[in-house]
């Protein structure tokens, strides 16, 4: 996503009008956000905090900076285990986060493992197969289960299943910016609702256009990965994203007819032509260039 580019390199603060965490649901809040550029450019983002039933220790999913006022509201609820790194753009505070936290755990998508900075710092990597550490990590598979979304260019995400909730919780892998007859979710500020509109962002529970450039390349094991998620986490109730409006009731479906729908359009035109693939790259390129054009002249 255009937008993750953008954020990564420019982004110079973060602003949270929040004074409590919201209660979502038993063990489960969120903590709301946004990162602003020069006050025009202002992208909602979220952090996801899962208390343990027996323990009492929280997963702290895309971190924020630790303020004073948030450190004091978590420690209000338990005492923080799990930092989480969710995919390869919500890197920004993890280590902060850490400073604060030194007896917590950072674990981290595979896709910085490159990074070294961070790898000085990480104690373990999501895989399919279980944690990859050298320590002894005890994760509390029978409370949160994961998915590692791996063949996703520049994206490299890890899924979270709430189980005792039913509440399936992504990073990037959908966004819930739409405008309907019925209900609108209304993003802030105009340069990011140019940028929706742009990209055909205002959909439910969906990844927009410049996703097809990232999923395109290797359609065939993201379908699979999309598979794979629908059938283990069926039916799930509630879907938290960390952009967007949360989806509290029938979330599969929501995230069945927007992400995987548009995963299945891509897999199921696979074999466009030469020219039509041309054309992509071409639209692909003026949509990118001229979104960096607008925030060149604004920023």
């Amino acid at each position: 996503m255009f937008v993750c580019c953008v954020v990564r390199s420019m982004a110079d603060s973060f602003r949270s009008s929040s004074t409590s965490l919201v209660r979502v649901d038993t063990n489960l809040w969120t903590y709301d956000g946004f990162v602003s550029m020069v006050r025009i450019f202002r992208l909602p983002t979220r952090m996801t905090i899962i208390r343990l039933n027996q323990s009492n220790q929280l997963v702290v999913i895309s971190p924020f900076p630790p303020t004073d006022l948030l450190k004091k509201l978590l420690a209000e609820i338990g005492e923080v285990r799990f930092i989480i790194i969710p995919n390869e753009h919500h890197t920004f505070w993890a280590l902060d986060f850490l400073r604060a936290y030194p007896n917590a755990y950072l674990l981290a998508t595979r896709g910085v493992s490159s990074d070294d900075k961070l790898n000085r710092s990480i104690h373990g990597y999501f895989t399919n197969q279980g944690l990859l550490s050298k320590e002894n990590i005890d994760w509390p598979m029978d409370e949160i289960d994961f998915y590692c979304f791996y063949n996703g260019k520049f994206l490299s995400e890890v899924v979270f299943y709430h189980r005792s909730t039913s509440t399936l919780i992504l990073t990037d892998l959908a966004f819930n910016y739409f405008e309907s007859e019925e209900s609108t979710v209304r993003a802030e500020g105009y340069l990011f609702r140019f940028y929706l509109w742009l990209v055909n962002g205002y959909r439910e529970a969906s990844v927009s256009n410049p996703f097809r450039y990232f999923f395109r390349s290797n359609i065939v094991a993201i379908k699979n990965d999309f598979d794979e998620i629908m059938k283990r986490y069926e039916h799930f109730q509630r879907l938290i994203m960390a952009h967007g409006t949360i989806i509290e009731h029938r979330g599969y479906q929501a995230l069945r007819s927007g992400t995987y729908q548009f995963v299945l359009d891509i897999y199921q035109n696979r074999n466009y032509s030469s020219i039509n693939k041309k054309n992509f790259a071409i639209l692909f390129t003026i949509t990118a260039t001229t979104a960096a054009a607008v925030c060149f002249f604004y920023l």
